[in-house]
């Protein structure tokens, strides 16, 4: 992307979004399955037991919500390059833009116990805000995985369009 074309494009943005999604849940994924650390944060049940209580189908609701977010995310990485018109180290400004989106998703987190079916009839722990209630390793899981998001989605974003 050039300044004098420096208009978005909505195509690349949801490509972004989409590979920046699925890279960084297999990264989780990989994470909870080898780690000999057993993490709390499972983002795949959190999400999808808003859905659903059934262990089966909050999976399936949740990749179906993070997905769908993830093409959101995207739009909004690849709006900020745009915006700022990033010609050079996309994926310094796309972590920039995933550092924001942390703040946004951790913020969102202190709702879970209103929003969330699972954590409501405690059956998942409540989160609270920014995933304090799980401890620090979860808060840094929050962070990082947002901001390799948003150095994928603005790499990919600056390459595509």
């Amino acid at each position: 992307m050039t300044v004098d074309d420096a208009t978005f494009q909505l195509v690349p943005a949801l490509v972004a979004g989409l590979v920046a999604t699925f890279a960084v849940l297999f990264g989780i994924i990989v994470m909870l399955a080898f780690s000999p650390v057993r993490f709390p944060l499972n983002p795949l049940y959190l999400t999808g037991s808003a859905f659903s209580i059934d262990t089966t189908a909050a999976y399936g609701w949740g990749l179906g919500v993070l997905l769908t977010v993830g093409l959101g995310y995207g739009i909004v990485v690849s709006a900020v390059l745009t915006g700022f018109q990033a010609t050079s180290l996309e994926f310094l400004w796309g972590a920039g833009a995933g550092g924001a989106l942390a703040v946004v998703t951790g913020t969102t987190l202190a709702y879970s116990r209103s929003l969330n079916r699972a954590v409501g009839a405690g059956q998942v722990g409540d989160p609270g805000p920014f995933l304090m209630r799980y401890g620090k390793l979860s808060l840094g899981q929050l962070i990082a995985t947002h901001l390799i998001f948003g150095s994928i989605a603005g790499s990919l974003y600056a390459v595509l369009s």
